[in-house]
């Protein structure tokens, strides 16, 4: 019975390794690396993990006028421009 009981306790025992070395191995933010692979964030930057940059889309310029040019049914037609006074 004694025999049992300490093959059980190597089975558990090696069952934990297993499970200990199948988690994550990738580092948080501010410890070393070398790949970006390594982090958790997917970048590494100077052999440090650091976040990933935020993604920007023109932040320092507005947002063009992307309202459809169609005057409205009221409005008068702008013919100054046109034509000349001979055609």
């Amino acid at each position: 019975m004694r025999r049992g009981g300490f093959a059980f306790a190597i089975a558990c025992a090696l069952a934990s390794i297993v499970l200990l070395a199948c988690g994550e191995t990738r580092r948080s933010l501010g410890e070393e690396c070398i790949r970006d692979d390594d982090c958790l964030s997917g970048v590494c930057a100077s052999r440090s993990c650091v976040s990933a940059p935020s993604l920007v889309t023109g932040a320092s310029n507005p947002p063009p006028d992307e309202r459809p040019r169609i005057p409205s049914a009221d409005a008068k037609p702008d013919v100054s421009g046109d034509a000349g006074a001979d055609g």
